[in-house]
C-alpha cells in the first residue's frame, strides 16, 4: 500500500484546520489521529475532505459533539439507507448535545480501509459487515456463523464479549449487531441433490465472500471471489453460475435476471454492525454515551423487524418473477446446516483458540438444543 509522509506544510495545514475549527471533532481539543504521519494517501485525502464537509455542516456551538460516520456498503443499498434513517433519528434525540455527520460510503473511504480509518480516528463510527475486517479480527467470523438473534447475544453476554475483543485487538468499541438476515445460495440452473439430500454443485463456479470458500468447495463447486460491482457482468457472461448472498439487494443489482433458483434453508447470518473509535467514545460525555448506547441497542431489534418484513416482501417478489425455491428435505437440511456450521467454527477454533469456546457458547446453539 502506498504510504505518504506529511511535508511540513501539509502537516501545518491539518493542524490549523483541526485546531481553529474544533467543531470538526466536537471538542476544543485537537483531533487525535494516531500515526497520521504515515496514513495511506487516500486517507490523507479523506481527512481533508471530512474537514471541509464538517466546516460546512457542523454547528457553530463548540459544545456540540460532532461524530463522523461512514458505511462500508454503497449509499444506494437498503442497508445504508436504513443506517442513514437511524442517524437522522438519533440526531433528533441528541439535538443540542451531538450530531452524527454521515460523510458517505466506499466512495469516501474504500470499504476494506474503513476499519483502519476508525481505529486511527480518521472517522469515529463505521457501519457495515464485520467480516470485511476479518483480517484484523478473525473472531468476527462468529457473527457470520451465528444462529442466535442480536437481542439474545446481547442478553447472554455475547455482544459484551465481542466488544471486549474489539477493544483489545482493534482499539474500537463494538456497539451493535444489526439486521440479522440469512444468506442463500442462488444458482442459474436447478441444483442436483446427492443421495444425502444436499446440493451437489460440481461443475459450478460460485461467487461468495472469502468466508464462503470452504463451504462452497465442500458442496463440490469452485469458489470464485468476484467484486460485487462485477457480479452482474460475470453472470451475464456465464463466468459464474451462482452467488452466495442474502435476498436483499438481489433485484437492485439485477442479478435475479440470471439467478433462477434459490436453495433453502438459508445459511449463515448477516454480520452488519456498528463500531466506534475507542478514544473518541471516551471523550464523549457520559450522557451522550448513554444515549448512543441505548439507540444502538434499540437498533438491533428495530432493524431486525424492518429487514424481516423486507425479506418477506422480496421473497414474494422473487417468486412472482419466476424464481424457484429448492427446499431440502429434513435430512438434507440438517446435513446442509451442519456443513455450514462446521466450516466456520472449525476454522475459528484454529484461528482463535483463546476465544473460541466463549464465542461458540454465546453465538451458536446446536440444532438439538433448539428443539422445543
Amino acid at each position: 500500500m502506498q504510504r505518504f509522509y506529511f511535508p511540513s506544510k501539509i502537516n501545518t495545514l491539518l493542524t490549523l484546520i483541526l485546531t481553529v475549527y474544533p467543531c470538526i471533532v466536537g471538542t476544543s481539543e485537537l483531533i487525535r489521529v494516531k500515526h497520521y504521519r504515515m496514513l495511506p494517501v487516500h486517507l490523507i485525502k479523506s481527512i481533508l475532505l471530512f474537514s471541509i464537509l464538517a466546516l460546512v455542516s457542523c454547528s457553530q456551538q463548540s459544545n456540540i459533539e460532532i461524530i463522523r460516520a461512514v458505511s462500508m456498503l454503497p449509499r444506494q443499498t437498503d442497508y445504508t439507507r436504513d443506517f442513514e434513517h437511524w442517524i437522522n433519528r438519533v440526531n433528533k434525540l441528541g439535538e443540542g448535545k451531538f450530531r452524527i455527520i454521515f460523510v458517505g460510503g466506499p466512495e469516501a473511504i474504500p470499504t476494506f480501509e474503513q476499519a483502519d480509518a476508525v481505529r486511527t480516528g480518521v472517522v469515529h463510527l463505521v457501519f457495515g459487515p464485520a467480516t470485511y475486517y476479518i483480517g484484523l479480527l478473525p473472531e468476527v467470523e462468529a457473527l457470520f456463523a451465528s444462529n442466535l438473534p442480536p437481542w439474545e447475544t446481547r442478553s447472554n453476554g455475547g455482544i459484551e464479549l465481542m466488544d471486549r475483543i474489539h477493544r483489545q485487538k482493534l482499539d474500537v468499541r463494538y456497539l451493535a449487531r444489526a439486521m440479522f438476515i440469512e444468506f442463500h445460495v442462488f444458482t442459474r440452473k436447478r441444483p442436483i441433490l446427492d443421495a444425502g439430500g444436499i446440493p451437489d454443485l460440481r461443475s459450478n463456479l460460485i461467487r461468495g465472500g472469502p468466508v464462503w470458500r470452504d463451504f462452497i468447495n465442500n458442496l463440490g463447486a469452485q469458489f470464485v471471489n468476484v467484486a460485487a460491482p462485477d457480479i452482474y457482468m460475470a453472470l451475464e457472461r456465464n463466468l459464474i453460475q451462482g452467488v452466495g448472498w442474502p435476498i436483499v439487494g438481489l433485484e437492485d443489482s439485477s442479478w435475479h435476471q440470471h439467478l433462477k433458483y434459490r436453495i433453502d434453508p438459508g445459511v449463515f447470518s448477516s454480520d452488519v454492525g456498528i463500531i466506534f473509535n475507542r478514544d473518541r467514545w471516551e471523550q464523549l460525555s457520559a450522557d451522550v454515551r448513554d444515549l448512543l448506547h441505548k439507540a444502538a441497542v434499540q437498533y438491533e431489534t428495530s432493524s431486525y423487524e424492518r429487514f424481516r418484513e423486507l425479506t418477506g416482501r422480496l421473497d414474494e417478489r422473487m417468486r412472482q418473477l419466476g424464481m424457484e425455491i429448492v427446499t431440502l428435505d429434513e435430512n438434507g437440511e440438517r446435513q446442509y446446516r451442519q456443513l455450514a456450521h462446521d466450516v466456520i467454527w472449525q476454522r475459528l477454533e484454529k484461528r482463535s483458540p483463546e476465544y473460541y469456546p466463549e464465542l461458540l457458547d454465546k453465538f451458536y446453539r446446536s440444532e438439538q438444543a433448539r428443539q422445543p
